[in-house]
């Protein structure tokens, strides 16, 4: 990561489908790779099917993107919000990122993550 962000570039992590404790060992995707990502983006698993998505960004990257134009195609409203803190509390209250653990992919994605070889079906 380092000759990316020397270069000017960002890490985004994008935890549509890895955020939320669904890898069972990590509430982030990101976190099983030992990265700190400058933008990370959820949806889908926030809202548990309510439209809803979030962006969570360093200072400088937000600061970068108030002097542009950006939208989301899950506009917030309350009902979305309350519906997405209701998830939050049910992963926490239901033990779901331990259940994840429990049934899941996790030892599937670790051992992707020590592969070396490409292409990635042969590891």
């Amino acid at each position: 990561m380092q000759h990316v962000r020397a270069a000017g570039g960002v890490c985004i992590a994008d935890e549509v489908q890895t955020g939320f404790g669904r890898t069972g060992t990590k509430f982030w995707g990101f976190e099983n790779q030992g990265v700190i990502p400058d933008i990370v983006t959820m949806a889908k698993g926030i809202g548990n099917g309510l439209p809803l998505a979030a962006v969570v960004t360093t200072e400088e990257v937000a600061q970068t993107m108030s002097r542009r134009l950006h939208f989301n195609t899950f506009g917030g409203n309350p009902v979305c919000s309350a519906g997405g803190r209701a998830v939050l509390k049910a992963i926490e209250e239901d033990g779901l990122q331990a259940n994840s653990l429990k049934v899941g992919l996790s030892d599937e994605l670790e051992s992707l993550n020590s592969c070396s070889r490409l292409p990635i079906w042969e590891c």
